[in-house]
């Protein structure tokens, strides 16, 4: 058990020797402060190996989160004035800071989300990639000069930090995407509000906790975690759209929750990045290298136990090589993962996050075999690992437009494989009115690459390749996938006003 200023932390043993106990808090913070519920009020976190609740965190008011806001605004007015150089500096020294308690951040996220701690430590690694890449960027926030029309004019632009940036993480990568909000957002001059997902708040704890460690540099309030359970997420999500000092709402998670969040920040009119649902297709051509192209959907899809936005989520294989394909693939399976215990290193596959989420694959399993498809291996709950180990599942004669996946994100282990006959075929069924964050696909013909590649309309493609993700890498979406960009020098302009000053001669 590990005890922080009185508060027991740790509501059960768990397997691990925390290093520094004092990253594990149930409190929030606040303007530089470490704070408890005015109300007392607290909500559980729990572990997805058995779902018995391992950590009990603060649960904020609406008022509570004004006054993070307040703070961050009040931060705002010293943190703009700081040099580029002076906010490369200090990212630096949180940089290095978060790298000494790599270990500690995995554990935390292994305990949370229930993802093989070997799979946490690349998360961790994956999330400080993002603070390394913007250190870069902090000093490449150029201006321009522009002709002016008028001969005795001069026109130059600047970058300019927004304001108070209100982030909203999710579950399913608690370490790596408050890292790349966050630390974009703080690259460009920025403070920040950060509500993480209710069932991962404490990796979000311990990133506050290493902020503070940087010591004097960051103002107080430069960077503020506001937690709270399900049911008052609308009342948080509400204060940070309707305040006129928050200036840019990041949000990542599903798309009726970014259209409703959208739609309030535009009675303030404040900026947006939203990175939505996916719905990724997957396409294996009749010229593909096979073995090359089931590695990569095992890559895409089984990665996180299938709990990515950017997984594949429809596997469209051409016909004349599909039976090859499962085959090669099922025998893939056998062999990749290795399950037990989600704190023996070795071990690479985990389980659901949620009952919640062991519910939707099992609905989206049944409805796809009700409706023809054949249930080719897995598709059942590996119970002496725990009760939201699914294990991963192959199905054929899948058929997208009457089984649930087609339309909705399965968000688990699941791949759902449909027979095509032409590249004209399967644009078609690969491109969707709603969806358009990720696609894949396999060819060897470098003329059909291009052509594939163009017409396939999503914000990332990732051709004959399974991972797509990268801290350099513009991470995005198109139509109801997202709006504006993460990572990148793309990621940190996100949060910059554009001004332009015309001087007369």
């Amino acid at each position: 058990m590990a005890a922080v200023s009185g508060i027991e932390i740790l509501s059960k043993p768990v397997p691990y020797q925390f290093k520094d106990p004092s990253l594990l808090d149930a409190r929030a913070y606040v303007g530089g402060q470490w704070v408890s519920a005015k109300n007392s009020s607290t909500c559980s976190v729990f572990d997805p190996v058995d779902n018995q609740p391992v950590f009990q965190v603060a649960n904020l008011s609406r008022e509570e989160v004004r006054g993070a806001i307040d703070a961050a605004q009040s931060a705002f007015q010293t943190y703009k004035k700081f040099t580029a150089r002076k906010r490369k500096e200090l990212l630096r020294k949180w940089t290095d800071i978060i790298r000494a308690n790599r270990d500690d951040l995995a554990a935390i996220c292994t305990l949370e989300l229930g993802k093989p701690i070997a799979e946490s430590l690349v998360t961790v690694d994956y999330g400080i990639s993002f603070l390394e890449w913007f250190q870069g960027e902090v000093e490449r926030l150029y201006g321009e000069t522009i002709p002016a029309a008028k001969g005795d004019n001069r026109i130059f632009t600047t970058r300019e930090p927004q304001g108070v940036v209100a982030a909203i993480t999710p579950w399913n990568s608690p370490v790596a995407m408050i890292l790349r909000k966050v630390g974009a957002a703080i690259a460009a001059g920025c403070t920040v509000v950060l509500k993480p997902a209710p069932e991962t708040p404490m990796c979000a704890i311990a990133i506050a906790k290493l902020f503070e460690r940087v010591g004097d540099g960051y103002p107080p309030g430069t960077l503020n975690v506001v937690t709270g359970d399900i049911s008052g997420a609308a009342s948080i999500g509400a204060e940070m759209c309707e305040s006129i000092f928050v200036r840019h709402l990041s949000f990542t998670g599903s798309t009726a929750v970014g259209k409703f969040l959208n739609a309030e920040c535009a009675k303030t009119l404040k900026k947006t990045s939203m990175e939505l649902g996916g719905n990724a297709p997957f396409i294996v051509f009749e010229d593909a290298d096979i073995q090359k192209a089931v590695d990569g959907l095992i890559a895409s899809k089984f990665r996180s136990s299938g709990q990515t936005c950017v997984c594949a989520n429809r596997i469209f294989v051409h016909r004349s090589i599909i039976e090859n394909f499962a085959q090669k693939l099922k025998a893939s399976l056998e062999t990749t993962f290795i399950y037990g215990s989600v704190w023996d290193s070795k071990v690479n596959f985990g389980p659901l996050y949620s009952p919640k989420g062991v519910t939707k694959v099992q609905q989206h399993v049944e409805d796809a075999v009700s409706n023809g498809a054949k249930l080719f291996n897995g598709g059942f709950i590996k119970e002496d690992l725990g009760p939201n180990f699914y294990v991963p599942t192959i199905l054929l004669d899948a058929k997208p437009d009457t089984m649930k996946f087609g339309s909705e994100e399965t968000f688990g282990p699941v791949a759902p494989l449909v027979p095509f006959d032409t590249e004209e075929e399967v644009l078609k069924l690969a491109n969707t009115y709603q969806s358009g964050l990720a696609a894949y696909f396999y060819t060897e013909n470098i003329s059909r690459l291009w052509r594939v590649a163009e017409a396939l309309d999503t914000g990332m493609v990732g051709v004959r390749v399974g991972l797509i993700s990268a801290c350099e890498q513009p991470f995005g979406g198109i139509k109801e996938s997202g709006i504006g960009r993460e990572g990148s020098k793309f990621g940190v302009e996100d949060y910059t006003n554009v001004k332009s000053i015309t001087v007369g001669l």
